[in-house]
């Protein structure tokens, strides 16, 4: 990329009163995951169907630990900035870079907490370490295919299986997600007429009433504002915002990288 176009985009960020940063499906780490070899073979065998979100949760967890540079240098250019995070990334990773995690909201869910698979309540629960550690020795190989029923935590209101609370949840309880949600609206609020400069990194059209038609809305009102769309096709941005946005064909990840150094 132009180093000019990366050297604005760092000069924005630097300048800006707030950083409203927006994260899509190009960096979810599932994508890597869904690739895997591995993977894909376990989830063809696999006997005990319900273990394997627990099999994918540890997986994940290796695979964030191997990409970990793409929200350190995240991280690196939001450090001592007023910002806010939306992420649609369903792995939950970008809690474990040291950024603020009331200033993240997660609106699809995560691979985080667990949720009854009815939705007979809102309550979540937390992953059990004795399931994870089922899963991690089927991965290593130390275990028979077949789990017993009683190894896989259900609900202690209906007896139903818990799931993992994302939008894959047949009853998803949004529950987990709107107080965080709350406070971005409450912060959002406060960006009018400041300097607001907007990253949004491989936001596609899975949802895009979520992120990208809202920053749209958000340049379109903002006099003040600057949007920078990083995708590595669906970069275009709307031509009522042509002379406050900026659409850069690039992989995200590569971009962060690239952008982490005028830090």
């Amino acid at each position: 990329m132009s180093g000019s176009i990366i050297e604005q985009a760092a000069k924005d960020v630097r300048e800006a009163d707030l950083v409203l940063v927006g994260i899509g499906e190009e960096l979810d780490m599932r994508k890597r995951l869904e690739a895997d070899e591995r993977y894909v073979e376990i989830s063809k065998s696999l006997e005990e169907k319900q273990l394997l979100p627990y099999i994918e949760k540890v997986m994940l967890s290796k695979i964030g630990q191997e990409h970990a540079e793409i929200y350190r240098n995240l991280a690196k250019c939001l450090k001592d900035k007023n910002y806010f995070i939306i992420s649609l990334c369903q792995d939950g990773m970008i809690l474990e870079a040291g950024l603020n995690k009331e200033r993240i909201v997660e609106p699809c869910g995560a691979y985080r907490k667990l949720q009854c698979e009815d939705g007979c309540e809102k309550e979540l629960y937390e992953v059990p370490d004795r399931i994870l550690g089922i899963a991690q020795r089927y991965l290593e190989g130390g275990m028979p295919e077949k789990t017993d029923s009683n190894d896989l935590p259900v609900c202690i209101h209906c007896g139903k299986p818990l799931v993992f609370n994302h939008v894959q949840a047949a009853h998803y309880v949004e529950e987990g997600y709107l107080d965080h949600w709350g406070i971005y609206q409450k912060w959002l609020q406060g960006s009018l007429n400041k300097k607001l400069c907007i990253l949004e990194l491989g936001v596609g059209m899975k949802y895009p009433t979520v992120i990208r038609w809202p920053f749209e809305k958000i340049v379109f009102f903002n006099l003040k504002s600057k949007l920078y769309r990083i995708h590595s096709k669906l970069y275009h941005t709307a031509e009522e915002i042509k002379e406050r946005s900026c659409g850069i064909c690039q992989k995200p990840e590569e971009f962060l990288k690239e952008l982490s150094n005028g830090f």
